[in-house]
Formats: structure tokens, C-alpha cells, sequence
């Protein structure tokens, strides 16, 4: 591979601005120099209008701006814009534009067509929202303000709220719960392991909203006396398609549409900027009634727009009728791609790491082990793909949680970037293939090619 073009020339040859208009045959015909045949189809959407001048009059928007696309290996991580939407969800975009329309009106369809679609139990319905953490915001508050007009007016100042607390088990705080206190709702830490946690508990219950819960796979420790059902669900996750359909429902639930994962290992691919919130009607009422399009109220910020609903809904609707075995099959043929380029350098494959049980984070992981003899560690590896250019691969600085701000107590010079966790063996490295567009996965082999070959030799 030659990776001396310029950004410009390099993303010309791909097509398109989001690098996806190719099949594995013309992406590797447009690296290698040769004229590709015209695709049939674009796997990112199709051209609405050409752009003849101006911001994105070149086709590559992000070297008119001057900013790096990756090729995602890091998963549907908020800090990198989730996920690539599929063509139909692009289109169901286009066609909400077309007219405007009531957008609570909207949303009530909305919510009965995504309680029809995930097999809800009766008298449950959705709603769409801008993120899960909105639909955190909203469904705490509409659980305190209920349709009370002064309520809805008066948050987050729920002094005289008849509840404003959340029991919330010490080990169960995350950085989402923020999202709750937000509302003004007082988290109230309770200790399971106490003596004393079923008195008190039952001596706030009067006071309390629903008991807040991370899912219950957050922590690897999780340990025994921790609560088996969560109430609420974290940002970027989508519980099992088994458990939304046979198990229970709490009363509220809020999913990110970007997110992975399901038991079978699949992403919503969904707009970016939205969620879904599922639970009874009547607190699913409540939630709207604190969100936009309504003015002064705690919600308002978390605007979604009708493009938004639209294509959340086509994004869900091709998750849950999908065949998952096809899925991870197509997952497991990207990595033996890479697994056959580097093999010859004595890198050798490491089990598959999937656990289809799980609720979160769920998509499988595939790992290589590097030879020690080869003079180079997997982070060391990890870096030069992501420092590939004109097109990143992956990114060693997207944390999850983003950027990180100044504390003035900490001791001086410290280092504020998120900290990564050490890899368990230096001389592995891995990443996920689930964001993979077609024909990346060469990409990445190639490149991987390159690195371990221009290591000197002992």
C-alpha cells in the first residue's frame, strides 16, 4: 500500500466523503492504483444533490476541515459519532424531511411502532429521544413532575415534590447517574451488605422514584448482593433481543440508538444524537410532556427532530428482523482477512472473545498474539494503525467518557487524558470488526502487512 497520497486524492479515489461507496474489490482497486468499476450501489447513501461550490463541493469534507476520519475499530463510541447509518436509514431521514408534521404526534406513532416492534409488554409503549442520557433526564423528571403543569415548571427545584429521591447502591454509581441528578433528584446511597439496608430502604421508600441501576455486567465484579435487574439501562448499550422480548420491563428504560449490542451481536446504526426510552404509557406521557417540543421545561434541550424519529425507527426495525448467525458469521470472515495477511509474520489468532449472554458491550473481540522475536508490542501496533494517514485506523485517544477537564487539586503536571487500562499481555493486540464498512477489513490487513514488515530486523 502506498499511504504517501495526500488526504484529498486518497478519499477521491474512495468515492464518497464517508470512504463507503466501494465493494472489497473496488476499494482495493482504488489503493492499489487501479481504475474501479462503477458501483452499483453506495453502502453510505446516495448523493441527494452534487455540491458544485462551497463546504463540500470536493466530496471530502473532512479535509476541508481539516479533520482526520478513522476507520472504526473502537465500537459505537460516542467520542467518534457512533456508527455509519445504513442506506435505508439515510433515506427514511430524506423522506421526513419532505413535509413537517406535529412532532408529539409523531412521537406517539413512534413509540407505538417501536412497542409493536420490540414486543412490549401491553400497556408499554417508546419514545424517541436525543440520546439515552435524555431519556434519562426526561424520565426521571416525568416520574416527579407526573402532568402537573407548577411541577413541570419548577424543576429541577423538587424541594416541595412529594419524591425527589433515587436509591442508587454505592458500588451502582456511574458517570450517568449525573444525568439523574440533573433533574435535581437526590441519589440516596444504600450498602445491600448492610444490616440495616431493608429498614432504611423501606424508610425512604415514601420519598423515592424507582431505584436506579447501571446494568448489571458494568462492573466484572459485580458481586452477588447486587441488584439481578436493572431499572435503567447505561448510554450506548441495547440489551439482548431475548431479554427485550421475554424478560420484564422496568419503568423506565433508555437505550442509545448507536449502540451495540445485543446477545446476537449487532449495532442499531441508528442517527447518532438519538435514543429510545421504553416504559409504561402514562410515564412515557410524562417524559414528553417534559421534553421538546415543549418550551419551559427541563427537556427542552433535548430536542429531536422529525429526520431524527424517522430514521431511528427504520435503524431499529432492521436490527431486531435481521439474522444475527449471518452477522457474526460476516464478523468472524473480516477477521480471518486479517488473521491470513499477518500470519507469515508468526502473529497468530487468539480465541474469539464473545459472550452472547451478556447486556452490554457484547459484540465480539478478536485478538492477535504477536511472537516476542518480532520487536514490536501489541500498543506499539495499535498506535501505528491509528497514526495511519490520510485515513486513521481506530483512535488510541477515543476514551469513552471524552475530554477530560483541570483539577485544581491534583498535583501539578498531571497528566488529564483519560487513563487507558494496560493491555494484559504487551504482546497482544485486538479490537472489534462489528463497525467495519466492506472492504476495510483489507484495509487494515494491508496496512498491518506494512507495519510488521518495515520493523528492523535483530
Amino acid at each position: 500500500m502506498k499511504f504517501g497520497w495526500n488526504r484529498r486524492s486518497f478519499l477521491a479515489a474512495l468515492g464518497t466523503l464517508t470512504g463507503g461507496m466501494f465493494a472489497p474489490s473496488e476499494l482495493s482497486a482504488a489503493f492499489f492504483g487501479k481504475k474501479p468499476k462503477p458501483s452499483a450501489r453506495a453502502i453510505d447513501g446516495n448523493p441527494i444533490l452534487p455540491i458544485k461550490t462551497g463546504l463540500g463541493s470536493t466530496g471530502d469534507i473532512y479535509a476541508e476541515l481539516g479533520v482526520t476520519p478513522i476507520i472504526n475499530i473502537n465500537g459505537t463510541l460516542t467520542v467518534i459519532g457512533g456508527s455509519v447509518m445504513r442506506p435505508e436509514v439515510m433515506e427514511l431521514i430524506r423522506m421526513g424531511n419532505e413535509h413537517c408534521v406535529l412532532i408529539d404526534d409523531l412521537e406517539v406513532a413512534a413509540g407505538k411502532f417501536i412497542a409493536k416492534l420490540c414486543k412490549s409488554p401491553a400497556g408499554y409503549t417508546g419514545l424517541v429521544t436525543a440520546g439515552a442520557a435524555a431519556a434519562m433526564v426526561v424520565g426521571y423528571a416525568g416520574m416527579m413532575t407526573e402532568d402537573l403543569e407548577p411541577r413541570m415548571r419548577d424543576i429541577p427545584d423538587v424541594s416541595n415534590f412529594p419524591r425527589n429521591e433515587v436509591i442508587i447502591q454505592k458500588s451502582h454509581r456511574y458517570p450517568f447517574d449525573h444525568q439523574i441528578r440533573q433533574t435535581g433528584a437526590k441519589l440516596v446511597e444504600v450498602d445491600p451488605r448492610g444490616n440495616d439496608c431493608r429498614q432504611s430502604t423501606r424508610k425512604l421508600w415514601p420519598f423515592t422514584l424507582p431505584i436506579s441501576c447501571p446494568t448489571k455486567e458494568r462492573s466484572a465484579a459485580r458481586r452477588p448482593w447486587q441488584s439481578p435487574r436493572s431499572t435503567t439501562c447505561t448510554p450506548s448499550t441495547m440489551p439482548p433481543r431475548t431479554c427485550r422480548r421475554k424478560s420484564g420491563f422496568g419503568n423506565i428504560r433508555p437505550w442509545a440508538s448507536t449502540c451495540s449490542p445485543s446477545a446476537e451481536a449487532e449495532d442499531i446504526r441508528g442517527p447518532q444524537a438519538s435514543g429510545i426510552l421504553i416504559g409504561k404509557e402514562e410515564l412515557i406521557r410524562y417524559a414528553l410532556l417534559n421534553m421538546s417540543p415543549q418550551e419551559d421545561r427541563i427537556g427542552r434541550c433535548c430536542k429531536v427532530g422529525k429526520e431524527t424519529i424517522l430514521g431511528l425507527l427504520k435503524a431499529l426495525e432492521i436490527f431486531v428482523n435481521q439474522d444475527f448467525d449471518a452477522t457474526l458469521k460476516i464478523y468472524d470472515e473480516r477477521a480471518q482477512v486479517i488473521t491470513d495477511a499477518i500470519k507469515k509474520f508468526g502473529v497468530a489468532a487468539l480465541p474469539r472473545q464473545f459472550n452472547p449472554q451478556a447486556l452490554r458491550n457484547v459484540t465480539p473481540r478478536y485478538s492477535w498474539q504477536i511472537p516476542a522475536e518480532l520487536g514490536i508490542t501489541g500498543p506499539e501496533a495499535m498506535q501505528k494503525l491509528a497514526d495511519t494517514r490520510p485515513l486513521g485506523i481506530g483512535s488510541m485517544g477515543a476514551g469513552a467518557s471524552g475530554m477530560r477537564g483541570r483539577n485544581p487539586d491534583s498535583p501539578p503536571g498531571e497528566n488529564f487524558k483519560e487513563n487507558h487500562r494496560p493491555p494484559r499481555d504487551a504482546h497482544t493486540f485486538g479490537f472489534a470488526v462489528w463497525q467495519l464498512k466492506e472492504g476495510e477489513d483489507k484495509i487494515i490487513a494491508n496496512r498491518l502487512v506494512e507495519i510488521f514488515r518495515a520493523i528492523p530486523k535483530a
